[in-house]
């Protein structure tokens, strides 16, 4: 019911551009339906992260951030290199919330009286790694949008993390929620969104269009 009540939300958002792709042809993109998911992925973090620290289980959440887990910052110096570090971190993130479900699926194997508390955990967990695919899919959109020959970041490589004892695996599981959580407050922070993509967007099509018209007239002459 949450989830749903979350993405009514998001197709509600005025969308000024719209773009297709083969594989989802009514995906809308635009700069304020990233600014609205980014708004429920930091609801439903805190909401997973309420839900990891109160079992018993997580006891062991921790100041201390891992140097394995993924960075809060938005990197890039014009908006097509931002979105292009949002959509390379969003998989990144992605890929550690997976290696979160696998910790808290070993750290619950052995107490049984606690599976319920588990499928709580997992369900978060999988509403979040659901909230970041629309987003990268939205990101991906605007990538192509602004810029159709700008490719996409490819994905990130297998994890390979050196975490052995149960302590270890909570304090890992709590920083990638926490970091999550301050990586999608950069992302909504990123400065004159709808300006300086309404800016990128119109000047793309404006060009495009003099080059057809061009290419028009000389084959007519």
């Amino acid at each position: 019911m949450l989830l749903g009540n979350h993405w009514s939300l998001v197709l509600s958002t005025t969308t000024e551009h719209r773009c297709s792709f083969e594989s989802n042809a009514d995906l809308r993109c635009s700069s304020q339906n990233i600014v609205a998911l980014t708004n429920l992925l930091i609801l439903e973090t805190n909401e997973a992260l309420r839900e990891y620290v109160s079992t018993s289980n997580n006891d062991s959440c921790s100041p201390h951030i891992p140097d394995e887990v993924p960075t809060t910052t938005v990197a890039g110096f014009n908006m097509i290199e931002k979105l292009q570090d949002i959509y390379a971190k969003n998989e990144l993130f992605s890929l550690h919330l997976s290696q979160v479900e696998r910790y808290q699926k070993d750290l619950f194997t052995t107490k049984s009286r606690m599976l319920w508390n588990l499928k709580f955990i997992l369900n978060s967990l999988s509403n979040l790694k659901m909230r970041l695919d629309y987003l990268l899919k939205t990101v991906e959109c605007l990538i192509k949008a602004m810029d159709p020959s700008t490719p996409v970041p490819t994905s990130p490589a297998a994890l390979n993390l050196p975490y052995q004892n149960c302590y270890e695996k909570k304090v890992y599981g709590c920083a990638v929620l926490v970091r999550l959580r301050g990586w999608g407050q950069k992302v909504k922070e990123v400065k004159y969104w709808q300006k300086s993509l309404l800016s990128l967007l119109c000047r793309n099509k404006s060009t495009r269009n003099r080059t057809m018209s061009q290419t028009s007239s000389s084959a007519t002459n």
